[in-house]
């Protein structure tokens, strides 16, 4: 009598759960069949205590993100590995977490990385200086998961006393969701060596440092054959009292993630230290192009692109900073390290994107905190990126509207302007 109850209970749970997700699409637009699924698994071995007063363990944690759609499914399996060990009297612990503002181009859905185990730099008064290195780093890791979110990546054993003034590691390898398909991504800065925001003082008990990554993805190539590039800054910043008290029971798990949208210390630090630009003015005519930009955040940024195209190649533009989905039909320039512009006038073929990659390695203009610049080209433009050479490339026309943009490492501006 008793098993029958509790089939009958079993099957009043499982209808319940069928209605929720039901009513869930029908108030979301999403079939039930669509809805995302995550499954994290964790496995932890413990060893022997490496001292009297600590012990370690190395633990794998996998989050498994399924994802259906009319045309197929795709599913990606994040994992990380590292040491972890427990807090103890008289010892310190710091835990690394990443986070990650990401500026796409239209039509991305999703960006994932590989990344190489973490460096932190510290001095200690009575050892100098020196790197210490945690876990084996990561694959598969979501940067657009991490919106206001941040994410524990790895943690380590430190001395009380220690001071923490960079951290390192290595963007090894990254792919793009497009239209439900994973491309590569060619990483133009992969290496990665990251200033800590006025520094860590390391205190016994629990320590974090959060990697705000910046990362500006783009399609080099067309919608057909997409070839993506992904360059990147990061930024580095001490969790404070507040956030430590927030988070400390969960902190020392890999792979633990908590929000930050809501959190008065993290905006306050976001605003005080966040990287940006902006289009102070910009001018157009069949044969010259001047762009004024300003560094409006906190440190030097690099500018590598301005895009300029017909204002009827762009859908309507919702906020500053948008970048195309592809750039096809548009006037590519390349910006170089004296602030002039050189022309990318590459036709269709195939495998485009190489050749713009191999044009994109050369350096850009470093921008100043605070300064501005005035990028300028003198000569015919045509806007030829990725036509076919039988297509016809049209010139700027006076009077006409014309979408232009600027892309650097981790920023973003764009305005639309007149030819006169």
């Amino acid at each position: 009598m008793s098993s029958k109850r509790d089939v009958i209970v079993s099957g009043f749970i499982a209808l319940a759960a069928a209605i929720i997700i039901i009513a869930a699409s029908i108030f979301t637009g999403i079939a039930p069949h669509q809805i995302p699924t995550s499954t994290m698994v964790q496995t932890t071995t413990t060893a022997s205590p490496t001292t009297q007063s600590s012990a370690s363990s190395t633990t794998t944690t996998q989050l498994t993100t399924t994802s259906s759609s009319p045309t197929g499914t795709i599913t990606q399996t994040s994992t990380i590995t590292s040491t972890t060990t427990s807090p103890t009297a008289g010892k310190a612990i710091l835990s690394i977490l990443f986070t990650d503002p990401p500026r796409l181009a239209e039509g991305v859905q999703a960006v994932y990385i590989n990344y190489s185990k973490i460096g932190i730099h510290y001095f200690r008064p009575n050892a100098g200086y020196g790197w210490k290195w945690i876990g084996e780093g990561g694959e598969n890791l979501e940067l657009t998961s991490l919106v206001d979110v941040a994410q524990v990546i790895g943690l380590t054993e430190i001395e009380p006393g220690s001071h923490i003034n960079l951290i390192r590691f290595n963007i090894t390898e990254a792919q793009v969701k497009y239209k439900n398909e994973l491309y590569p991504a060619f990483v133009r800065t992969g290496n990665l060596t990251v200033t800590i925001i006025g520094g860590l003082e390391i205190t016994e008990g629990s320590n974090g440092l959060i990697v705000d990554i910046q990362p500006t993805v783009f399609n080099m190539g067309t919608a057909e054959e997409p070839y993506f590039v992904l360059t990147a800054v990061a930024k580095g910043y001490p969790v404070p009292e507040e956030g430590l008290e927030e988070i400390r029971d969960h902190m020392h798990v890999p792979g633990f993630k908590f929000m930050l949208r809501d959190r008065f210390w993290w905006q306050k630090l976001r605003q005080m230290h966040g990287s940006s630009i902006e289009i102070e003015s910009a001018s157009i005519s069949s044969d010259k192009l001047s762009i004024k930009v300003k560094n409006t955040g906190e440190g030097d940024v690099m500018l590598r692109l301005v895009i300029v195209a017909p204002i009827n190649l762009i859908p309507p533009i919702k906020e500053r900073g948008y970048i195309p989905q592809i750039f096809v039909g548009a006037a590519i320039f390349i910006v170089k390290e004296d602030g002039t512009l050189q022309p990318l006038q590459l036709r269709y073929k195939q495998n485009m994107g190489e050749d713009a990659k191999a044009l994109l390695i050369r350096r850009g203009y470093n921008l100043t905190e605070g300064s501005s610049v005035e990028l300028k080209y003198e000569g015919k433009i045509f806007f030829e990126y990725g036509l076919r050479l039988r297509e016809t490339p049209s010139p700027i026309l006076l009077g006409n509207k014309y979408f232009v943009a600027v892309i650097g490492d981790g920023v973003a501006d764009s305005m639309v302007v007149e030819a006169r």
